[in-house]
């Protein structure tokens, strides 16, 4: 019963339609209101205008033997480097916070990740915090699911400056 009253007044909500009316009120303003106030005009509301996005195509898979791969997996990476911070660079932070960038090519294949490495210890972000002043080496690298490598980046080694405090 709660159900069908429910409906009813959804299915009623949607026929009814408030006016619009356009007045200036007491203080010169102009104002709008869904009640008629004395000379105030009915305004005609235009219908919402919508956009329908288009349909985004999926890739086409292709049956190798028995194996079914899509044609993104075939490709191997071509190459991976760290581009921040830069080699033999300084990063001036005294927070101790390096954040690092990198460029791979193709884009990172689905079920892929990559892996960040900060003088040989994983790291679980891309933003370092923390970090004691001195010489620093980055490394990244791309394990496919099974935690297999796939590619490997060149070393970068940058030195991390800190202020001096008195």
């Amino acid at each position: 019963m709660k159900y069908s009253i429910f409906l009813l007044s959804v299915i009623f909500v949607s026929f009814v339609q408030a006016d619009v009316y356009k007045y200036t009120n007491k203080q010169g303003k102009t104002a709008y209101s869904d009640t008629p106030v004395n000379g105030a005009e009915k305004v005609v509301v235009p219908p919402v205008m919508t956009y329908e996005a288009a349909s985004i195509p999926r890739k086409e898979k292709v049956v190798i033997g028995e194996k079914k791969e899509s044609q993104e997996g075939t490709t191997p990476y071509s190459y991976i480097n760290v581009t921040s911070p830069t080699e033999q660079g300084t990063v001036r932070s005294n927070q101790g916070i390096v954040n690092v960038t990198y460029q791979i090519q193709p884009a990172l294949k689905a079920g892929d990740k990559v892996e960040l490495f900060l003088d040989g210890v994983l790291q679980e972000s891309f933003n370092i915090q923390g970090l004691v002043r001195g010489e620093h080496v980055v490394m990244v690298q791309v394990v496919n699911e099974a935690g297999e490598l796939q590619i490997k980046s060149p070393e970068v080694t940058f030195y991390l400056h800190q202020s001096s405090r008195q």
